[in-house]
């Protein structure tokens, strides 16, 4: 009886169990702690979305654009500060741009980009197009320095090549607004990454109205830099019906030391605003589509890819701090003191850094008013009262923007000039 009585109490201890197990699997709430584990076991399975494209590591990948922010920057320096290295700098950043143009362009041209790739390469061509680059030098400190006899450092191969890339990334830009984010450009297979996002100081899609803003932009920079080219080919043109392919050619710029002085301190806080605004537009656009494999947690800077952009870049701008550190202790161990060491020259109570710049360095740098130190230019720096009295205004600043006017006796501005003060 002993025995029948601890199965029966067995059993029931059993059934017991089981029902209270099949309560809990047919309720609808489960409890607490099985609930729990059961969504930390969901959570654990599912992956953050990733739209990284195949070409996105190789065309702006973390070290390429670390190795292009370096580049605008290095540049940014050199035409604030470094005069002698404005060549260099945009030496630097126009290859950064050739590189990125002939894989867009060939890329395109196979169908193998998708759309967030040509809008990131969009949005790193913007940031050299109108932060460093400088085709007659109105953004450095030359004319600073050489007043407006510092054109004739312009006008020469360079000059062309650069307008020639931003003829080419301006018309690019307005086909791949117009048409590219239409059906020019492949879309992403994964239906949650087909519809992407700009960041301009908060998140927009492509297709609403930032769209019609970036197209009326793109077209005036195509409109802007088409004029510039076709007037060039034409001065080229004159050029060589009058005395054939040699000698060089004389430029002038219709604006005066006062204008060029203006446009340089507007110039050098807007392109300083303009790096940052690009770089944070960058890497916000980054986020916003999920291109988790470019981020800097994820990106690998192991390969050629992105080792040399980012190697370049870098030492650029290394080198263009020093070189704008060395010239800097050099004319303060010239103002020091004189050949006998005896006269000292006072100093401001400094905020030193770790490369030991003064107070006196920011306020240089930030004062509208300052200049580089005079020296030996190149080409005699002879300021004439020229571009104040000429008259009508609108042929000296079609002469400004377009230089090459200069170069056609109707427009030359000495002429015109010598006719009024008849």
């Amino acid at each position: 009886m002993a025995s029948k009585s601890y199965q029966r109490g067995v059993l029931l201890s059993v059934a017991i169990i089981l029902s209270g197990s099949i309560l809990v699997a047919s309720s609808p709430t489960p409890p607490t702690l099985v609930g729990t584990f059961q969504r930390s076991l969901i959570t654990e399975n599912v992956e953050p979305l990733d739209c990284t494209t195949d070409f996105s590591g190789d065309y702006y990948g973390f070290g390429v654009r670390l190795g292009v922010y370096f580049a605008w920057l290095s540049s940014y320096f050199a035409n604030t500060l470094l005069p002698s290295e404005i060549s260099g700098s945009l030496d630097t950043n126009s290859i950064f741009l050739l590189g990125l143009l002939i894989s867009l362009f060939n890329s395109t041209l196979h169908h193998e980009i998708l759309q967030i790739d040509g809008l990131i390469i969009m949005q790193l061509s913007s940031g050299f197009l109108f932060s460093s680059l400088s085709l007659w030098g109105y953004r450095t400190s030359q004319y600073q320095k050489e007043g407006t006899a510092a054109i004739q450092r312009y006008g020469k191969i360079g000059t062309h090549c650069r307008l020639a890339l931003a003829v080419a990334i301006s018309m690019y830009g307005t086909w791949f607004w117009w048409e590219g984010l239409e059906d020019g450009l492949r879309v992403a297979d994964n239906e949650k990454c087909q519809k992407i996002s700009t960041w301009f100081f908060a998140e927009w899609p492509v297709s609403g109205g930032i769209h019609v803003f970036y197209i009326i932009v793109s077209f005036a920079s195509s409109l802007y830099y088409g004029i510039m080219a076709i007037t060039a080919v034409l001065a080229y043109m004159a050029k060589f019906f009058r005395v054939g392919w040699k000698g060089r050619m004389e430029y002038e710029t219709g604006y005066s030391k006062r204008e060029l002085k203006f446009l340089f301190n507007i110039f050098r806080v807007f392109n300083l605003f303009w790096i940052v605004f690009c770089a944070a537009t960058i890497e916000m656009t980054l986020n916003k589509n999920h291109m988790l494999q470019t981020l800097a947690k994820n990106g690998e800077i192991a390969y050629p890819a992105q080792l040399i952009p980012l190697i370049i870049g870098t030492l650029s701008f290394v080198r263009v701090l020093w070189l704008i550190y060395s010239e800097w202790q050099e004319k303060n161990d010239r103002w020091s003191g004189s050949s006998n060491g005896e006269v000292k020259k006072t100093h401001h109570p400094s905020l030193h850094t770790g490369f030991n710049f003064t107070l006196d360095t920011f306020k240089q740098f930030f004062s509208f008013s300052a200049q580089p130190e005079s020296s030996t230019p190149t080409f005699a720096a002879e300021e004439s009262s020229m571009p104040d009295i000429l008259r009508p205004w609108h042929h000296r600043y079609a002469v400004a923007i377009l230089p090459w006017l200069s170069t056609f006796d109707s427009w030359k501005l000495e002429s015109i000039a010598r006719v009024a003060h008849r």
